[in-house]
C-alpha cells in the first residue's frame, strides 16, 4: 500500500541507474526521440511503457543537496524497458521487498496507449510514502491509460535526508525532493508531446505524501503554470496531528515547518557525524547517511520555493486557481492507531487520550464521539483522528479552494480494499484504510487480485478520474453526478455498488474541528 505509515515505521526504528552513455537497447519495441536522446520502450497489454527516463542529472557527489540540473544527453538508443532503482530509502511496508535503491534515481516512467494519437491529456503521479519511501515504478497505470486514452507519468524524487535536508550553510536551499518534482514537470513540458501527450493539459496528482506534495506545489512560485489541474488523495495542506495521535510520547505534529526547524535538524546531524560543514557530509557514503533519514520527513517554508506555510496560502486564496479533485478514505487513521499503540487502547485510555489531545475541549469531543458508538476504544480513537486530522482538513481546504476554481471532494468507502499491514483486527470494525483508493486506480505486483465488486468500483473510479484529467470535470459517461463542493458541503461517496452525494461536513463533525 502506498502510505505515509512508513514515516512512523522508520521513525520508530531510528527513536544504479541511468548513465551518460547507457547500454544499447534491444532491437524490438517502440522508439521515441527525447530531448536527451532516443529511448526504446516496450509494448504490452494495449500500452507502451518507457521506464527509467532521466529528467535530471544524478544528484550525487557535489550535487547532493543541490537544485536538480538537466540530465546529460546520451548516444545511441537508451534501454527504457526496465525500471531503474528507487531513490535511497530504508525498507518500508509500502515498497516491494528487495527493490533496488540508489542516489542516482531522478527518473520518470511514461505509459501511453499503444495506438497512434497526439495531444492526449497527461497525468503526472507523485508517489506517497511519508517523504521517506516510495517510487513511481511500482504503479501500473494501464487501466487509467486505456480507459482515459491518456498519458501517465510516474515520478521518482529524493527522499528523507537526501531530499529534505537543510543546513544553515545551504541558506534557503532545501525541499530538494519537491524541486525534483518541479524538474520532472519541466521535463514533461519539454518532452511529453514526443510521447503523444499535450504539455498544455497536465494534471498533477498524488496520494498521501504525494497529495501533500501536490497541494504544496499549488502554493509554489516555481511550479506555477506547469499543471492545469490537481488531484489530492488521502492528504491535504491543512493536515496536522494533535498530541498522542501518532504515539503516546509524541506531541502535536505537522509536515510543514519553518526553515529554521529543519536547519537545526541538519546541524544536529552534522554534529552526530563529526562533520564541521556540508562538504564533509557530501563526502559521506549514502549508506552512512541513510540510517538518519527518518529525521527528515519535513517540508520547509520560508524559502524561495515555498515562501509561506501552504495552509495560510490556501486561507488567503493565493494558491494556483486550478480545478481540484480531492478526498479521503473513510478510516485514514486506523492503521496509524494500531501502529502507534501496539499494546492496545483500554477503556480508561480513551478519555485520557482525548484530554491529552484536546485539553479543555475533551469533554465536547467525547460527547460527539461517545465510546459506545464504536466497537472498541481503538476504533473510537481512529474515528476521532480520521475526522480531525484527515477528512475535515480536506473539507476545509476544499471549501477554501472552491472560491477560486471548480472543486470536487470524495469519500472512498470500501472496507474490502487492501491495507498496508494486511487485514486489520476485528475490534477495529469495518475499515477503509489510508490510501486504499490508489488500489482502484493502479495495479501493483504485490496486491491481491480484485473481486467482482472491487473491479466494478475500480472501473467507476478510473472513469471519474480519467474524465477529470481530460476535462477538469469528473462527470459524464453515464455515471452518477458528482456535485461541486462550492456552496455546499457535498462530496461523492465511492462505495461498492453505489456512488452518491455525501454530506462531508455533517458526516464527520467538521463544525467541531473548524
Amino acid at each position: 500500500m502506498r502510505t505515509i505509515l512508513s514515516v512512523l515505521v522508520v521513525a520508530a526504528t531510528l527513536a544504479g541507474c541511468g548513465t551518460a552513455v547507457p547500454p544499447r537497447a534491444a532491437a524490438e519495441g517502440p522508439v521515441v526521440r527525447t530531448a536527451g536522446g532516443e529511448v526504446r520502450g516496450v509494448e504490452d497489454n494495449g500500452v507502451r511503457r518507457f521506464r527509467d527516463l532521466p529528467y535530471a542529472a544524478p544528484p550525487v557527489g557535489a550535487r547532493r543537496w543541490q537544485t536538480p540540473r538537466p540530465a546529460p544527453a546520451w548516444k545511441g538508443v537508451r534501454d527504457a524497458t526496465r525500471p531503474g532503482p528507487a531513490c535511497m530509502q530504508l525498507e518500508a511496508p509500502d515498497m516491494p521487498k528487495g527493490t533496488p535503491t540508489s542516489e542516482d534515481c531522478l527518473t520518470v516512467e511514461v505509459t501511453t496507449p499503444a495506438g497512434p494519437g497526439a495531444n492526449r491529456p497527461v497525468m503526472v503521479w507523485v508517489p506517497g510514502g511519508g517523504f521517506l519511501s516510495g517510487a513511481g515504478s511500482i504503479y501500473d497505470p494501464t487501466r487509467l491509460v486505456t480507459t482515459g486514452d491518456m498519458v501517465v507519468v510516474t515520478v521518482n524524487y529524493r527522499l528523507g535526508v537526501f531530499g529534505f535536508f537543510a543546513h544553515p550553510e545551504l541558506g534557503r536551499e532545501t525541499n530538494f525532493g519537491l524541486q525534483d518534482q518541479v524538474a520532472a514537470l519541466n521535463w514533461v513540458k519539454a518532452n511529453i508531446s514526443r510521447f503523444g501527450g499535450d504539455p498544455g493539459r497536465v494534471t498533477l496528482a498524488g496520494a498521501s505524501a504525494g497529495a501533500m506534495s501536490v497541494c504544496t506545489l499549488m502554493t509554489s512560485p516555481p511550479a506555477r503554470g506547469l499543471f492545469r489541474q490537481a488531484v489530492v488523495e488521502s492528504g491535504s495542506c491543512l493536515m496536522s496531528h494533535p498530541a498522542g495521535a501518532l504515539g503516546p510520547g509524541l506531541g502535536q505534529m505537522s509536515s510543514w515547518h519553518p526553515l529554521g526547524t529543519v536547519q537545526r535538524n541538519g546541524r544536529d546531524l552534522a554534529e552526530r557525524m563529526s562533520c564541521a560543514d556540508v562538504a564533509c557530509l557530501r563526502g559521506k557514503k549514502a549508506a552512512e547517511l541513510l540510517p538518519h533519514t527518518g529525521g527528515f520527513p519535513l517540508l520547509s517554508y520560508g524559502t524561495p520555493f515555498i515562501p509561506r506555510e501552504p495552509a495560510k496560502v490556501f486561507a488567503a486564496g493565493q494558491e494556483a486557481d486550478v480545478p481540484l479533485l480531492q478526498g479521503n478514505t473513510r478510516d485514514e487513521h486506523a492503521e496509524f492507531t494500531l501502529w502507534a499503540y501496539p499494546d492496545g487502547i483500554g477503556e480508561r485510555d480513551y478519555p485520557a487520550m482525548l484530554k491529552k489531545a484536546f485539553g479543555a475541549d475533551a469533554a465536547r469531543v467525547a460527547r460527539r464521539y461517545p465510546r459506545r458508538d464504536h466497537p472498541s476504544a481503538a476504533a473510537a480513537v481512529s474515528r476521532v483522528f480520521s475526522d480531525r486530522d484527515w477528512i475535515c482538513p480536506t473539507w476545509k481546504s476544499g471549501r477554501q479552494h472552491a472560491r477560486k476554481a471548480p472543486t470536487y471532494a470524495y469519500l472512498f468507502t470500501d472496507p474490502t480494499a487492501p491495507a498496508v499491514a494486511g487485514p486489520l483486527p476485528p475490534h477495529m470494525g469495518e475499515v477503509t484504510a489510508h490510501g486504499a483508493e490508489t488500489f482502484a486506480l493502479f495495479d501493483f505486483v504485490d496486491a491481491p487480485d480484485k473481486n467482482a465488486g472491487q473491479r466494478a468500483l475500480a472501473e467507476r473510479v478510473v472513469g471519474y478520474w480519467a474524465r477529470f484529467v481530460r476535462t477538469g470535470d469528473p462527470n459524464g459517461g453515464g455515471s452518477p453526478r458528482w456535485p461541486r463542493l462550492d456552496g455546499t458541503d457535498l462530496a461523492l461517496e465511492l462505495a461498492q455498488g453505489a456512488a452518491r452525494p455525501y454530506d462531508m461536513k455533517g458526516g464527520h463533525h467538521c463544525g467541531l474541528w473548524f
